[in-house]
């Protein structure tokens, strides 16, 4: 959305959406600039646009890129009505769009629906200044980006939408309850970022306007465009990939089986032997949003039809591989694993394979071949220490307690340098256990308990592992951050000179460790 014009920006807050009002009679408002210059709408310019009557329409115009401006019918504010409007967009080389603003309740709050001149539509709702998107941006099929009919009733808390008489768009939505009506033009950047020579950004004129608050109209409206005869189903399924994108996975589905039933009906009128039409990629859609909505039996209906009949094309690949998440979530461990084994080569060895196919091992108890599949995943990822506690925890099971303590140490450390307490505290009983005599399973309980300020246990801790430590031959290299946080125990304690002590052993560690370097001479200077 662009950046709106200070006009329209006071900052009001606290507004009620909707409020009751005074009754007002049904009635049509019909502008018509081709026969009369009288115009109801307040015509004004400012610093950013113009506005102004012009042979045989209201015009618009923006003087720079990426702003909005409109101009309203002052009087009445409408709440259910039929609007029509003809309008022309010339976008003077650039990026821009139009269309009708309406609720108006305050100068920052209200609907917006907009047609641009790259041939596509959106619906917004804005509070307070911040536009949410209900309808994002939705291809119109034949439109030349110059002149169209919008057409848009709103009946209660349905709202639909028509372009050149052709249905692009319904939402449910009664957050503005009611306003006035007005003329918008928004302006995009300019994405040849070349200077612009002319005087205004983008231009718009509105030819004619009508506006039915009529209840009969707006109702017959109303039940002509829910009948799914009268909606095309290409409209519906592009709708449907706006509403995907936007993540609204249910109102994506609903609009592609409401597709398919109107193309179902259309074919089945006119022919003897009747088929379902349902193409590869539109399979594939409605899979991922069944599958977002956890139907995931639905999903497997959907994969399974794209496997069978296009099993090689980009589509058909695309679904094997989402296939074994669908069985994943379905528990079909069985079924997961005879389908992975003998698809082998339509599957990309990534992430996602490993974790499904270690999981699969792991539900039918098969703990070597899960453990084998949680370390595939690891060394693809190597800072994922959950991966290495499941691998961790698989090879235990099988009774090599070596390996997994290693694991353990591994996705300990990662826990560690990530400051990721949750998940270090949930493994700490499995590696205390496993590494009750191993000087590293023990100084990493250390330096867990020093994160979570338990100093008692973290001396306690990295006491035992020295001692360990010291105890194997050769003995191995000491770990420098043990005695670096060892020695802020110490300090903490009021031991100055034990502390210093564990710092200068840090620092002799790693002497290129600047960090080490600093606190021992802080200390050293509050000792002297």
């Amino acid at each position: 959305m662009p950046i709106f014009s200070k006009r329209f920006i006071y900052g009001l807050s606290n507004k009620i959406f909707r409020r009751k009002k005074d009754d007002s009679p049904e009635r049509r408002l019909i502008v018509d600039f081709a026969k009369t210059q009288k115009s109801p709408f307040d015509i004004k310019s400012e610093s950013s646009y113009n506005a102004y009557l012009s042979d045989a329409s209201l015009a618009l115009c923006l003087k720079k890129s990426n702003c909005i401006a409109w101009v309203d019918i002052p009087e009445p504010e409408y709440e259910d009505h039929f609007i029509e409007a003809k309008i022309r967009l010339d976008s003077l080389g650039g990026y821009a769009s139009t269309g009708i603003i309406f609720h108006i309740m305050e100068e920052d709050t209200y609907y917006l629906a907009l047609v641009s001149s790259k041939g596509y539509f959106r619906f917004d709702a804005v509070k307070d200044g911040s536009p949410k998107a209900l309808i994002a941006w939705t291809e119109i099929s034949d439109f030349n980006g110059i002149n169209f009919d919008l057409k848009i009733v709103t009946f209660g808390e349905y709202i639909i939408f028509l372009v050149n008489g052709k249905w692009v768009g319904e939402i449910k939505d009664d957050s503005i309850g009611f306003g006035k009506l007005g003329f918008a033009l928004a302006s995009y950047n300019d994405e040849t970022g070349l200077p612009n020579e002319n005087e205004y950004t983008c231009k718009a004129w509105l030819d004619y306007l009508s506006v039915d608050t009529r209840s009969k109209i707006i109702e017959e409206n109303y039940n002509t465009w829910t009948n799914e005869s009268n909606i095309n189903a290409e409209s519906r399924l592009r709708l449907a990939e706006t509403f995907a994108v936007m993540g609204k996975f249910s109102k994506a589905l609903d609009q592609i089986k409401k597709a398919w039933k109107r193309r179902d009906e259309a074919i089945r009128s006119s022919t003897i032997s009747y088929t379902e039409v349902r193409t590869k990629k539109e399979l594939l859609l409605a899979s991922r949003m069944a599958f977002a909505t956890e139907q995931y039996s639905e999903a497997e209906d959907y994969l399974n039809q794209i496997i069978t009949e296009w099993p090689d094309s980009a589509e058909g690949k695309s679904a094997y591989t989402e296939k074994i998440k669908v069985l994943n979530e379905l528990d079909k461990f069985q079924e997961l694993k005879e389908f992975m084994f003998n698809n082998t080569d339509m599957f990309s060895k990534d992430i996602d394979y490993y974790t499904i196919l270690a999981r699969c091992h792991h539900e039918m108890n098969e703990y070597k071949d899960s453990a084998k599949a949680w370390k595939k995943a690891f060394q693809i990822n190597k800072e994922n220490g959950v991966y290495a506690v499941n691998a961790a925890n698989a090879i235990e099971l099988t009774g090599n307690k070596e390996e997994a303590l290693s694991l353990f140490l591994k996705a300990g450390s990662i826990f560690l340098n990530q400051d990721n307490k949750g998940e270090l505290e949930a493994m700490m009983p499995k590696l205390t256990s496993l590494g009750e005599k191993n000087w590293e399973a023990r100084a990493l309980a250390g330096k867990w308990a020093f994160s979570i300020e338990d100093y008692a246990k973290c001396t306690e801790e990295f006491s035992i592992a020295e001692n360990l430590r010291c105890s194997i031959k050769p003995r191995p290299e000491a770990d420098p951050a043990v005695f670096y946080l060892w020695g802020l125990v110490f300090y903490l304690e009021g031991k100055l000179k034990t502390a210093i002590d564990m710092l200068k052993k840090a620092v002799k560690l790693a002497p290129e460790y600047e960090l080490f370097r600093t606190k021992l001479e802080e200390l050293q200077k509050i000792r002297q």
